[in-house]
């Protein structure tokens, strides 16, 4: 990676970090190359003669063409890198994790075969857009385009949690990092180097070398005291670099989360032509010391493909299938890993989606349609923000519809064990259109087991040419319940000695693709 670039909605740069390249038309280049992108896609928007155009529609990976001059100077910069690769190994300074991070770095000069390969013709430019900001990365050399992404995302979570102590991405804003100029460039010197070596991502190591904003803070500042940079200064002999010195809480707690996401395609009868389930574990732990703790899941076997967090003991998982680990401070994401298909197949997804489009009638000036959303799961589980989006093509003017709640025979009777049927005010829903996108979208913030939401309409369309997407896109959430069966069955405290707080949830999250046809 050859540097970060921060930028605001329309590509303008707001702050950079220092450049592999030391031309300072390299990062000027990219910042243009993006706004003029931004700035044709929205002259097209307001013209008319793209109605799909938008500025989000950008790709996350641009090339971007650059000068002869540039070219002349990164030659140069080249040929003195493999000069110096030749003579020198891995710096002393640099952790294994950084190392894996950069490709350009070796671990040992026992290979010097190994060199970066440029890109030929330009460079390559991936940006993510988080609120009004958006975070870029321009590289010039071969990498894995996997490794920018995952740095530019840990930049973002790290700035939310020093600016906002929030994820909603609405609250980065260009006025929070200019606002906090001073520590966002401190936080982007910790994290990247000159070399575009990544050194320290570590939310909790990085609040020990740059305080987070706070009034007490700016008052220390002011009124010149020392004590935040002798304790800046003491708090880098942690033996453990994802977890603060000296931490201290008056309850001890720990909580898990194993969050799974079901991704596929789904037929028109129900029946799953794909389905992939990924899972996250979580966990936000508040524990006084150096705890380590001891994890067992239901079936570890079904987990496959991890990727761990580094603090957690590999040989223990590969061994004993048990997690050990001692946690990072706060909030933190364990570890990402899939759930191997076998376990889900013969699992009963959480919903049944019918539609019914029928042909166009000249009468009603336009397609009338039919969509269910029916709750299968037992009566112990509520659907919770479920959206059915629905792409109508071009043509359309509008829709005119009207939700309803039918309940399910068979189901009020396990509802009605409590003694009353539950509240139907919330399984309706609402259904709006978007006309710019042609997009209608139907949100029902809960799906009870006892009933099926009915959304019944016209969609509007001067022409017999209208066609609607073949296929319903679904999202849901369903808490406290887990489609492969995987949940934390112990938590288990050593090496401490005080009385812990503990637990564990889980947690579906489903987005579907269920065709109609």
């Amino acid at each position: 990676m050859d540097g970060l670039i921060i930028a605001g909605r329309h590509g303008q740069p707001i702050m950079l970090s220092r450049f592999r390249q030391t031309n300072p038309l390299y990062s000027m280049v990219h910042t243009s190359f993006l706004s003029d992108l931004i700035a044709d896609m929205q002259m097209q928007a307001e013209a008319g003669t793209s109605k799909n155009a938008s500025v989000r529609d950008i790709p996350p990976v641009l090339s971007v063409p650059l000068p002869d001059s540039i070219f002349a100077e990164k030659e140069e910069e080249d040929e003195q890198d493999d000069d110096d690769e030749g003579e020198s190994v891995s710096p002393p300074d640099l952790p294994d994790e950084a190392l894996a991070w950069s490709e350009s770095v070796k671990k040992t000069a026992e290979d010097p075969t190994e060199t970066c390969i440029s890109i030929e013709g330009g460079s390559i430019l991936c940006h993510i857009m988080v609120g009004d900001v958006r975070f870029l990365c321009p590289v010039s050399h071969s990498i894995d385009p996997l490794i920018p992404f995952a740095f530019l995302h840990k930049v973002v979570a790290i700035l939310q949690e020093y600016l906002i102590g929030s994820t909603d991405p609405a609250l980065m804003t260009e006025d929070v990092i200019c606002e906090h100029f001073d520590i966002v460039y401190e936080l982007m010197e910790e994290m990247l180097d000159g070399a575009g070596h990544v050194l320290l991502t570590e939310v909790n190591a990085l609040k020990d070398i740059v305080l987070p904003p706070s009034w007490l803070d700016k008052l220390i500042h002011t009124v010149g005291l020392s004590s935040s940079a002798e304790h800046a200064r003491t708090s880098l002999a942690s033996p453990v670099p994802w977890r603060r010195p000296n931490s201290k809480y008056a309850k001890n707690e720990v909580y898990l989360d194993i969050v799974e996401t079901m991704d596929g395609i789904v037929n028109a009868s129900g029946a799953a032509l794909s389905l992939d389930v990924h899972g996250t574990l979580e966990c936000s732990a508040l524990l006084s010391g150096i705890p380590e703790l001891v994890v067992k899941l239901s079936h570890p076997t079904m987990v496959e493909y991890p990727a761990w967090h580094k603090c957690i003991q590999q040989r223990d998982w590969h061994e004993n299938r048990i997690l050990r680990f001692i946690p990072p401070d706060g909030d933190s994401r364990l570890g990402e890993f899939r759930i191997k298909s076998a376990a889900t197949a013969k699992s009963t997804l959480p919903l049944c989606i019918h539609a019914n489009v029928m042909p166009y009638e000249a009468a009603l000036g336009g397609l009338p349609f039919e969509i269910s959303a029916e709750h299968t799961l037992d009566h112990s589980y509520d659907l919770q923000d479920v959206c059915v989006e629905w792409l109508l093509g071009n043509g359309v003017q509008g829709i005119d519809a009207t939700t309803q709640v039918q309940t399910v025979a068979n189901k009020v009777s396990m509802s009605s064990d409590i003694g009353s049927i539950p509240s139907l005010s919330r399984s309706t829903g609402t259904m709006v259109f978007d006309r710019k996108r042609q997009l209608m979208r139907w949100t029902i913030p809960t799906l009870m087991p006892s009933t099926m939401s009915v959304l019944r309409g016209t969609i509007l369309s001067s022409t017999t040419h209208c066609r609607p997407m073949y296929a319903l896109q679904v999202q849901f959430m369903v808490q406290g319940y887990s489609f492969s069966g995987l949940r934390v069955t112990s938590v288990q405290l050593e090496k401490e000695a005080y009385t812990l707080s503990k637990g564990a949830r889980v947690r579906l999250m489903g987005d579907i693709e269920w065709r109609l046809i």
